[in-house]
């Protein structure tokens, strides 16, 4: 089991070459060096064609034309702009956004933009087509894993999985993945959630908020722990997933008011649309596309319309329905299939895309969740997802969560980015002098050659947890099985790792200005 101290290499330290059986073990124990901030250039796999994607765009186009966006209460200020700048309003008080307007609002959007770290060396770019894999989502139950069995999600639950995300090093920010269900009040639960996370990691994060005050506290809280009134703006910390509506084709007037204060206080936000097939969007898996991409569309739309050139993330996520039962199906294949070719639109468009994958239907960290989870994360990096959400900790179709699945997933999400990376060829690594070496007068073997050493640590990923000892020595160290391991590794991280994010002078400044129901670092 590693020391989570140890999980991540300074990139810039060189591999040093030496001979030996003690040099090779120990060149095969070094963590793998971190991952570049730009994250891995996917788009190998398309899911459809060029011919497909213009299809769907223009039948996208055509439903924002004819059908448009609805509204669920009151016109909040950005349905207004959005008809100011040229929309119409259909006789049954539908916004109608022609074509032209989507295409100048895909031009104001940045190709990339950085979501930055409390630590800026943790910082990443978000642009087309290079993944980065995170968690999000919303789970209300979190597996005991002494008991087996599932319970109410909690603070410190929540507090907990910013600890151990903060040494999972494949794992590139912390959305707050389990639901503060302790929390008497929204109020209570945003702050709240906003301390946990930023207390307990460094890396990018994350949030959900409950009301446009609520926005305006959590900027305040990053802005003390960034150090000055207004830095949260200039290097914003955190990211939120804003719904582009509510599927079908409706704008809801409380979510546009907590995207519309986002925005002017500088979240980056993911504009994400959620039906799910068979239910609120067509059981035809094209037409889910079709649909989804238009409320995606018609979000981009009103986030121009707040603020011209917001950073912003095109967030289609088409979730699937198993039909004979109506219940949602995170880990399947037509899941997969749908993440991928809505990455891939995202891609051909152009600008920053995020799909969801990795949301197993299985309530266990099994076999199941181990295919669903591989399937669904693989297909979304390698078809241009820049952002994939959801991608460690999640079962039981996102009510569920697991701590030691975070430590699995992240090394799955390894391999997952190896493949992204893909082989890399040039005249060296073609390695005919290597070969010829070797075969005329040499060992007939590449065991100990130079060239083996050097690429050790490029060419080829070592999963931390996972084994691949012989089955007599995984024998004598227990036969532990993938789950016991993480186990060990939750145990040992949460025992030890208590980081010092937030110094006790500042801890104190913000308890003086916030109910902070967190313990104080002991």
């Amino acid at each position: 089991m590693s020391d989570p101290s140890s999980l991540e290499q300074d990139p810039a330290r060189p591999l040093r070459r030496s001979g030996g059986h003690e040099a090779r073990s120990a060149t095969r124990r070094a963590p793998p060096a971190t991952l570049p901030p730009q994250g891995m250039p996917g788009g190998a796999y398309r899911p459809l064609s060029d011919a497909d994607v213009q299809r769907i765009l223009k039948a996208a186009y055509r439903v924002l034309e004819t059908i448009g966006m609805g509204l669920i209460g009151d016109m909040p200020d950005g349905a207004k702009a959005i008809l100011a700048n040229g929309a119409g309003l259909s006789p049954d008080n539908r916004i109608l956004i022609p074509q032209s307007m989507v295409e100048d609002a895909l031009a104001l959007v940045p190709r990339s933009w950085t979501l930055y770290g409390t630590d800026a060396a943790r910082s990443i770019e978000i642009a087309p087509g290079k993944a980065h894999y995170g968690t999000a989502g919303g789970a209300v139950n979190i597996l005991d894993s002494k008991t087996g069995r599932y319970r109410d999600t909690t603070l410190a639950d929540l507090y907990d999985m910013a600890r151990l995300v903060d040494t999972l090093p494949h794992i590139r920010w912390c959305y707050r993945t389990p639901i503060a269900r302790d929390m008497e009040t929204v109020e209570l639960l945003d702050i709240n959630t906003a301390y946990g996370l930023v207390r307990g990691t460094s890396k990018p994060l994350g949030i959900t908020l409950g009301s446009a005050a609520n926005v305006r506290a959590v900027v305040k809280l990053f802005d003390l722990v960034l150090g000055r009134e207004g830095q949260f703006r200039k290097t914003p910390c955190a990211h939120m997933v804003q719904g582009a509506g509510v599927p079908p084709l409706r704008f809801a007037a409380d979510r546009c008011l907590i995207k519309e204060e986002a925005i002017r206080q500088g979240f980056p936000i993911m504009i994400a649309s959620a039906p799910q097939a068979g239910a609120t969007s067509p059981a035809a898996l094209a037409g889910t596309l079709v649909q989804v991409t238009a409320e995606s569309l018609a979000g981009i739309v009103y986030a121009n319309a707040v603020s011209p050139g917001c950073p912003l993330t095109f967030a289609p996520w088409p979730f699937v329905s198993d039909l004979r039962t109506g219940a949602m199906s995170g880990g399947s294949g037509e899941q997969a299939l749908l993440m991928a070719g809505a990455a891939q639109i995202g891609l051909h468009l152009g600008i920053p895309c995020s799909v969801a994958a990795g949301m197993a239907d299985s309530k266990l960290p099994d076999a199941q969740s181990g295919y669903e989870k591989a399937c669904t994360t693989l297909l979304a990096g390698q078809a241009g997802a820049s952002m994939v959400h959801e991608a460690a900790g999640m079962h039981a179709s996102l009510m569920g969560c697991s701590l030691e699945s975070f430590v699995i997933d992240n090394d799955m999400l390894g391999s997952v980015l190896r493949t992204i990376r893909g082989i890399e060829v040039n005249e060296e690594l073609l390695s005919v002098d290597v070969i010829r070496d070797v075969v005329i007068g040499g060992p007939g073997h590449y065991l100990g050659s130079a060239q083996t050493l050097e690429v050790m640590q490029t060419e080829y990923h070592y999963p931390s947890l996972s084994d691949r000892e012989t089955p007599s020595v995984w024998e004598q160290k227990g036969s532990k099985d993938i789950f016991e391991r993480a186990r060990e590794y939750v145990a040992k991280v949460l025992a030890e790792h208590h980081p010092g994010y937030i110094d006790r002078r500042l801890d104190e400044k913000i308890r003086s200005l916030f109910d902070i129901r967190l313990p104080p670092r002991p």
